[in-house]
């Protein structure tokens, strides 16, 4: 069991939970497309295959159940309903920092693992072209490693952004779900923020396109794509979670993923 001060030291990140009772139940975010039992396997198939990393869990007595949306999942490990969760590291630091009720479950190392990324999915070929030219501008340029100390390794939390208003300028419509702090935010006003958003800003300021983000579930990011309702939506694709990425990639072989922006 470590306490927060460590947790936040080292990085070790991933399992949550309150109190010190070894876990049980583990509450994690629904696979896309995929079904319950599918993504239940794909999940236990993760924890065999990494069982030297988890300290203090018997693999054998985990069980998964699902969530759409963090707030939810919370809401359930504060109620003892399930006993620990499984979050991306930057969202587990954020909730840690903001709760202090919340503690890490031990780990051995995480160094073993396959990284996670951050990218954008679209289904336009031209427009992720353009997307990836522009994240390679903001990485050259120390942009990105400035957002990302801001809003990630700093713990600030996420203010809204305005996005620069070009006359005559294509307008591209982004999904947001804001379920993912600090990453993903919306604001108490309703209003976009965060780290994804902060990177959005600085893509459209270089492509000199105007920004019009729209709200939607975790769950329905695939459908407002493809659908049209949406030309841009942020991904989290969790290569570490290997059986996982399999499924991920064949969800729809339309969406084209943009480079990444950010690993862990």
């Amino acid at each position: 069991f470590m306490s927060k001060k460590f947790f936040a030291a080292v990085f070790l990140f991933v399992l949550l939970l309150v109190g010190t009772a070894c876990a049980e139940v583990v509450g994690r975010f629904t696979v896309i497309n995929s079904s319950t039992q599918d993504a239940a396997s794909i999940m236990m198939k993760h924890f065999e295959d990494y069982s030297e990393v988890y300290i203090g869990i018997d693999i054998n007595d985990i069980s998964v159940k699902f969530y759409d949306s963090l707030n939810t999942m919370l809401l359930a490990l504060n109620k003892g309903e399930i006993d620990s969760i499984t979050v991306p590291r930057p969202v587990g630091r954020y909730v840690i920092e903001n709760n202090k009720n919340f503690n890490v479950k031990g780990f051995n190392y995480w160094d073993s693992l396959d990284s996670s990324t951050l990218n954008f999915g679209l289904m336009n070929a031209e427009l992720a072209e353009k997307f990836n030219e522009a994240i390679a501008g903001i990485k050259q340029d120390g942009t990105l490693a400035m957002l990302t100390d801001k809003y990630i390794e700093n713990f600030e939390i996420p203010a809204s952004e305005t996005f620069e208003k070009f006359d005559d300028a294509e307008t591209i419509t982004v999904a947001v779900t804001g379920d993912l702090p600090p990453i993903d935010y919306v604001d108490a006003s309703g209003t976009p923020a965060g780290f994804n958003v902060a990177v959005l800003k600085e893509i459209a300021k270089r492509l000199h396109v105007n920004i019009k983000t729209i709200s939607i579930d975790s769950g329905s990011r695939i459908a407002a794509l493809t659908s049209g309702r949406a030309d841009v939506i942020f991904w989290l694709r969790g290569d570490r979670y290997k059986h996982e990425v399999t499924i991920a990639d064949k969800i729809n072989s339309t969406i084209i993923l943009s480079e990444p922006y950010y690993f862990w």
